[in-house]
C-alpha cells in the first residue's frame, strides 16, 4: 500500500510559540543556544548602532543581557559545538557557511572574554586570564563588532544563520489570509 504524503501549506500554520516549543522538546541545548546567540545578536546591534546616542543609558542591556547572556552562551557554546562534532546525523546537515560561522562564533567567544575580562570579577577570579588577554584588549571591541558584522554578511549572503533567522520568523509572522468568498 503506498504511503500518502500529506499536502504542504503556504504560509503554514506554524507560530514561533509552536517553533520554540518543537524545539525545546526536541533539543533544549539548541534552545538555548540559539535563543542566547539571537539575543546577543540582536543586543549587540543595539549597542553599536544606537549607543553613540544613548551612551550610559545602555549600560543595562550592555551589561545585564549582552554580558550575562555572554557568559552564559560563553558555556553553551563548547558543548553545542561537542553535541555537532559527535553526532553523524548533525554533522551531515551543516554546510561550509556553519562551520565558517562556528569560526567567527569562536572569534566573538575569545573577543568577549578578552572585552569582559578588565572586569573586577574577573581580575579577583582570574587574574591569569586578565593578565593573558591584556595585549589583546585594546583591539578586542574592533574585532568583536567587525566579526559581528562579518557574520552577518557571511549568513544574509550564503545559506546561514541569520538569512536562515530571517526567513523562519517571516514565514512563522506570516498570518493565513481568509481567502472566502
Amino acid at each position: 500500500m503506498p504511503k500518502t504524503v500529506e499536502e504542504f501549506e503556504y504560509p503554514s500554520k506554524v507560530t514561533l510559540g509552536g517553533v520554540l516549543k518543537g524545539l525545546w522538546r526536541t533539543s533544549k541545548l539548541d534552545t538555548a543556544f540559539h535563543s542566547t546567540m539571537a539575543i546577543l545578536l540582536v543586543t549587540g546591534l543595539l549597542i553599536d548602532v544606537v549607543g553613540v546616542v544613548l551612551g550610559g543609558a545602555l549600560a543595562p542591556i550592555r551589561q545585564i543581557l549582552h554580558g550575562y547572556l555572554g557568559v552564559l552562551w560563553v558555556i553553551l557554546f563548547p558543548i553545542y559545538l561537542i553535541k555537532i562534532l559527535a553526532t553523524k546525523k548533525m554533522r551531515m546537515l551543516m554546510t561550509t557557511t556553519n562551520y565558517v560561522d562556528f569560526l567567527l562564533y569562536l572569534i566573538l567567544l575569545v573577543t568577549g572574554v578578552t572585552i569582559s575580562s578588565a572586569n573586577q570579577i574577573w581580575v579577583d577570579n582570574i587574574p591569569w586570564l586578565t593578565s593573558a588577554l591584556s595585549d589583546l584588549r585594546p583591539l578586542a571591541p574592533a574585532i568583536h563588532t567587525v566579526t559581528t558584522y562579518l557574520f552577518l554578511l557571511v549568513s544574509i549572503l550564503f545559506p546561514g544563520g541569520f538569512l536562515h533567522g530571517i526567513a523562519t520568523t517571516y514565514l512563522v509572522s506570516m498570518k493565513k489570509e481568509d481567502n472566502t468568498e
